[in-house]
């Protein structure tokens, strides 16, 4: 009967806070894992990392964690989230003290990520770049000691504790915002492909289309952040390297965790307002999606060809 308890009844945020806090100051295995996971500047030495660091008025980063890469200084500001709602503004209060830390000069290069569940992750759409609890959790396997085995098994039960308790609540004037936004691409743009919106939670802020020629990239419309992108995902270096020699100079290049994209600004959107005074960004960031995909559409010989090499 013992081997059926839990090492503990419940794992809080804190709890998982202490964890990282330790990898982080005290394994450089863990770090260099970490970064490269990340897809951050390599890492070749490190400098500390501190929980709970309020500075510049602009409330609190979780986990601030300093390396160097060759001489440049880095910092990694962690949000960590096991179950809570994101507060209001929390991610843009992230990147101003980002931004603050390189207006003064305290570091070279600053980066905002999350850490968190895979369903919590998933179903947020503020941070780009995260790491899950269950990622992390295999990593500890991995290195096999027993401290890491039990700090795994914390890990997974926090990861559990999300899973049960995770019921998406639909919000209504997001819901409302989102049903016009379909109708509206439905009536305009009805070649990008778009799921009729069902339950819509409060922090959905990425309405996702595709087109069924274009296997493994999703179109993004990330309206809080006004970008518009395209997102391949599992393609290989050579597409990331063409694309970037290809690039048009009306679209940018966005290097994410294990993706890219093809980005265009189309102005910011707030999905918690009325949709028809907010139209008009609307239809630039449909009008660019569309822009894009036929860039893509374009160009879809040489990927295929790279996609089909890569699969052999």
């Amino acid at each position: 009967m013992e081997q059926n308890y839990l090492p503990v009844e419940s794992i809080l945020e804190r709890d998982i806070d202490l964890i990282l806090l330790e990898e982080l100051s005290s394994d450089n295995s863990f770090c260099e894992w970490f970064i490269r996971e990340l897809n951050l500047p390599s890492l070749t030495s490190v400098n500390g990392t501190w929980k709970s660091i309020s500075d510049f008025g602009l409330g609190e980063t979780d986990l601030l964690f300093s390396y160097n890469s060759n001489d440049k200084k880095i910092f990694v500001l962690i949000e960590n989230k096991l179950d809570t709602s994101f507060q209001n503004e929390q991610f843009n209060r992230y990147i101003k003290r980002a931004d603050e830390y390189l207006i003064k000069k305290e570091c070279d290069n600053a980066f905002v990520i999350l850490i968190a569940p895979k369903l919590y992750c998933q179903n947020q759409s503020d941070f780009e770049n995260y790491l899950t609890y269950e990622t992390i959790s295999e990593r500890l396997i991995f290195t096999g000691t027993k401290r890491n085995l039990f700090k795994s098994n914390l890990l997974q039960i926090a990861s559990e504790k999300h899973r049960r308790g995770y019921q998406p609540v639909n919000s209504v004037p997001v819901y409302n915002f989102w049903h016009s936004y379909w109708l509206y691409k439905e009536e305009n743009y009805p070649s990008l492909i778009m799921k009729k919106p069902d339950i819509v939670p409060h922090n959905s802020d990425w309405p996702m289309l595709y087109d069924d020629r274009l296997k493994n990239i999703v179109f993004y419309h990330k309206l809080g952040q006004g970008n518009t992108d395209a997102t391949f995902k599992n393609f290989s270096e050579e597409v990331e390297f063409k694309i970037k020699k290809l690039l048009p100079g009306w679209a940018k290049f966005e290097k994410h965790n294990k993706s890219f994209s093809i980005r265009v600004f189309s102005g910011k959107i707030d999905r918690t307002k009325d949709f028809y005074e907010q139209i008009e960004n609307v239809n630039n960031g449909l009008k660019n999606l569309e822009r894009i995909r036929n860039w893509i559409v374009k160009n879809n010989n040489w990927l295929q060809q790279i996609t089909v090499l890569k699969n052999n």
